[in-house]
C-alpha cells in the first residue's frame, strides 16, 4: 500500500520550469492552492479504494480456503489405498485454486467437476473433482472419496430383455426392486421418494432416493471406531436398447445435507449418448 502511495517520478528542471511558469502566468495562487487540495484529495480516494479492494479480495481467499473450497489434493499412504493424508504440496494448490475461485467469482465458489464418458457403453456423467477413479466388481465405472470412504458415484450397466421400466411398473415398484437388489437382506431401509421422468427422446428414467442402515466390515469398524452406518442413497434408472443402465450416488446420511448435491451430480447429469 506504501508503493501505491508514492508520488510519481520527479520531472526534469526544464519540465518544472515549464510548468510554474504556465502556472504562474495562468492561475491565482488560490486557484493553485485549491488544485493541490484537490489532487490530494482525489490520491486518497484512490488509495482508500485501492485499500478496501486488496481487503475484500483478501477476506475472499480466506473464505474460499476454511470453509467453501471442499476439494482437496490427497496422497495414499503405501500399502493402503483407504489410508490417506493431506499433501503439502496439495494445500498449496488447494490455496491457489481458493484465489483463483475468488478472482473469477466473487460472489461465490464454483462446483469443480470433472466429465466422464464411456462411448462404447454409450453414456456419460459429471462428478466431482475430489472423487477419485476406482476400481470395482460391481460398476463399469466407479468413482470414491478417499477420505469418507462411503461417498460414491457408480454407474453399472447390464444386459436385459426389458424394452422400458414400464413391464417392471411405476416408479414405487420399480423402487422397491432396486432396494432388493442394493440393499443387504435384513436392513432396515426407508424410501424417500420416487419420481419417473422423461429423455429428451422421450424414453423414461425413474429417480429413486432412498436410506438403510448396515454395518462396517471388521477393518473398516476398527479404523473408523464405530460399527454401524446409514446411508443415504439416490438413483437413476433407465432402460435403452436391451440395456439397463443404474447410476448410484451415495453417502452417509448425516453428511448428504453438505455433499449430497454435488455427489447427485452424476444423477442429475447422467446422459445416454446413442441419441
Amino acid at each position: 500500500l506504501k508503493k501505491l502511495s508514492r508520488s510519481p517520478p520527479p520531472m526534469d528542471s526544464a519540465a518544472v520550469s515549464a510548468r510554474n511558469l504556465s502556472q504562474a502566468t495562468t492561475m491565482p495562487s488560490e486557484w493553485s492552492t485549491s488544485g493541490r487540495k484537490a489532487r490530494s484529495s482525489g490520491s486518497e480516494r484512490r488509495l482508500r479504494a485501492t485499500t478496501l479492494l486488496l481487503l475484500g479480495l483478501a477476506l475472499s481467499v480466506i473464505a474460499c480456503y476454511t470453509g467453501t473450497v471442499t476439494f482437496a489434493f490427497w496422497r495414499a499412504s503405501p500399502g493402503d489405498s483407504s489410508v490417506v493424508e493431506t499433501s503439502p504440496a496439495g494445500s498449496r494448490r488447494a490455496a491457489a485454486l481458493g484465489l483463483g475461485l475468488a478472482v473469477a467469482a466473487p460472489a461465490g465458489p464454483a462446483m469443480a467437476y470433472e466429465t466422464y464418458k464411456d462411448s462404447n457403453l454409450g453414456f456419460t456423467f459429471k462428478y466431482p473433482t475430489g472423487l477419485q477413479k476406482s476400481d470395482s466388481p460391481f460398476y463399469n465405472a466407479f468413482f470414491r472419496d478417499l477420505i469418507e470412504p462411503l461417498e460414491s458415484v457408480g454407474v453399472k450397466v447390464t444386459d436385459t430383455k426389458r424394452k422400458s421400466l414400464d413391464e417392471i411398473g411405476d416408479a414405487k415398484e420399480v423402487a422397491k426392486k432396486l432396494m432388493d437388489d442394493t440393499i443387504p437382506e435384513g436392513a432396515p431401509r426407508e424410501l424417500l421418494s420416487a419420481e419417473s421422468k422423461k429423455f429428451r427422446n422421450g424414453d423414461r428414467y425413474d429417480i429413486i432416493e432412498y436410506v438403510y442402515q448396515w454395518k462396517f466390515d471388521k477393518d473398516l469398524a476398527k479404523r473408523l471406531g464405530r460399527k454401524k452406518f446409514q446411508l443415504h442413497t439416490k438413483a437413476l434408472i433407465t432402460i435403452d436398447r436391451k440395456k439397463q443402465y443404474l447410476v448410484l450416488t451415495a453417502a452417509e446420511d448425516q453428511r448428504w445435507p453438505i455433499q449430497g448435491d454435488q455427489l447427485a451430480l452424476g444423477v442429475d447429469t447422467f446422459q445416454l449418448i446413442f441419441d
